[in-house]
């Protein structure tokens, strides 16, 4: 029992799955009963035995050192103590904890866990990751794809900006990861310590490449591992939380039979404006009904998005009512250019925050001295997919609530 992120010993901490022995002892013997009947079936092969020293940097300074596509294959990953390196994980992870590094920098492809970063300072970081948290973090700047809230504790200076880098093998790294690209909260940090130098917003196309890179670009042996990068692919890269660029606003929202349709005029969109934020959630019946009635929608608009998991998205950009709305309409979705609505405060406060008693388990999950590690099993559902990111259109609405931990 400690607080969440106590050191383990180091047997532990540098274990892999499939690292123990499971096979029987010599000599016992078996229990199946001989049958009479000749087995032509081949003996299952054994699983090759993991070597822990594949799945860790550690103790590392001045080096380049790259874990290409296929080479992880879920598996759990350390970097510990290194100092002035490049370090490239290009393959999904079960979970990445990063202690003790120093000006490194590093990229974690496809997480289907937590990536931990504790006690580092003066790094540039791609991270993409289901959950994103940081302890003790200075100076240290983060391309980022995040399933769920960012969390910041006792950090300062942190730098944040959307991920935006395709490559080659990220379509499979992801569907592995179980992350689906339009749930994707990289802005709407939850800091536990907040101040208002805790973190700010990188500047606006900021590419993992110039972070990680610099004017030389990646590494070559990382180029070599990525294969062909950069390009479109399946990520959407979103605004976030930043002030909007331009005052022109739409709002789109397609129910679960256009899932398709709503990928499509997702992907078109983001050539013709700014995507601020989308994502995929389900609409309740009764705000359905309430956007139903702030964007003049007909009835049938407020049954078809109360009939399961909708897509939503959000974009700016000048003109952008005239160069999309007739593309959405022929998708199938339903849009307005309404960014703000009265709601009743019982009906916000229902969507938009929190339990007393959800509150009450992270905080003492995560703060110093809690009784258990902050994981995605103690945290309440409204923490993992906070509805403010959509707005539904309606900003005052925050109605899309993801009641599901996994996509």
């Amino acid at each position: 029992m400690g607080c969440v992120g106590s050191k383990h010993d180091a047997a532990d901490k540098y274990k892999v799955a499939g690292d123990a022995k499971d096979s029987k002892p010599k000599g016992q013997a078996s229990n199946a009963k001989p049958t009479g009947q000749i087995n032509n079936y081949a003996p299952a092969q054994p699983k090759p035995k993991l070597d822990p020293a594949d799945f860790r940097f550690v103790n590392l300074k001045g080096e380049v050192k790259v874990k290409p596509p296929g080479s992880i294959n879920g598996q759990a990953f350390t970097i510990d103590k290194c100092e002035d390196c490049d370090l490239y994980i290009l393959d999904n992870c079960a979970q990445v904890q990063i202690d003790e590094c120093k000006n490194c920098r590093i990229f974690i492809g496809p997480t289907d866990g937590s990536i931990f970063m504790r006690d580092s300072s003066d790094c540039k970081c791609a991270l993409i990751g289901r959950q994103v948290r940081l302890r003790d973090v200075t100076k240290t700047d983060i391309a980022l794809f995040c399933r769920t809230r960012p969390i910041l504790e006792s950090s300062s200076d942190i730098g944040l900006t959307c991920y935006t880098m395709n490559y080659a093998a990220l379509s499979a790294q992801l569907k592995a990861a179980k992350l689906d690209v339009v749930h994707n909260f990289w802005s709407h940090v939850y800091d536990f310590t907040p101040k208002s130098t805790n973190w700010h917003y990188l500047e606006p196309g900021t590419t993992v490449e110039a972070l990680l890179g610099g004017d030389a670009g990646f590494p070559e042996p990382v180029k070599a591992a990525l294969g062909a990068y950069g390009g479109d692919g399946p990520l959407i890269t979103t605004w976030g939380d930043r002030n909007p660029p331009a005052p022109d606003y739409l709002f789109v929202i397609f129910p679960q039979h256009k899932a398709d349709s709503a990928m499509q005029f997702i992907n078109q969109s983001k050539h013709e404006a700014c995507v601020l934020r989308c994502n995929k959630a389900e609409v309740n019946p009764e705000v359905a009904g309430q956007m139903a009635h702030f964007a003049s929608w007909a009835r049938s608009v407020e049954r078809d998005i109360s009939a399961g998991m909708c897509i939503g998205v959000e974009l700016s950009g000048a003109g952008v009512r005239a160069k999309l709305c007739h593309v959405a309409h022929v998708l199938g979705g339903h849009d307005t250019e309404q960014e703000h609505a009265e709601l009743p405060s019982a009906t916000w406060a229902s969507l938009s925050n929190p339990s007393a008693a959800g509150e009450e388990r992270i905080m003492s999950a995560c703060m110093p001295g809690g009784s258990e590690a902050a994981s995605l099993d103690v945290m309440p559902d409204e923490w993992l997919v906070p509805s403010m990111w959509i707005n539904v259109g309606l900003k005052s609405c925050v109605a899309m609530v993801d009641h599901s931990t996994r996509t």
